[in-house]
């Protein structure tokens, strides 16, 4: 089936979203992502900063590659930092940084 001359087969948009022009854009983008993400992250040891790591993902009900950014094991408490905590005010990295890139989230709006 085609829909406006395009594929519109679950398999052939799969194929398609992981053929390698998509994935070395999305690979790029990631990276512009962490990038961005470890310079504002807030330093004192500068261990968050070198703990944003870029992640090589499958959604498992499409099977659509991808790629994800965020705090590996040893910068675990990333996100209390990204959204702060009680008495703790947030200091924002990681979305600005994604959101600087034109990143959304899945489901989101530009």
């Amino acid at each position: 089936m085609r829909i406006d001359n395009r594929p519109s087969d679950p398999r052939a948009l799969r194929d398609l979203a992981n053929s390698a022009g998509p994935q070395d854009e999305a690979r790029r983008v990631a990276k512009a992502v962490q990038r961005d993400a470890r310079r504002g992250a807030p330093k004192r040891s500068g261990n968050l900063a070198r703990h944003i790591a870029v992640e090589e993902i499958t959604d498992l009900d499409t099977g659509i590659e991808g790629f994800a950014v965020g705090w590996g094991d040893k910068g675990w408490y990333g996100w209390i930092v990204e959204n702060g905590r009680e008495g703790v005010a947030p200091r924002p990295h990681l979305v600005p940084a994604a959101i600087k890139n034109g990143v959304i989230a899945p489901g989101g709006d530009r």
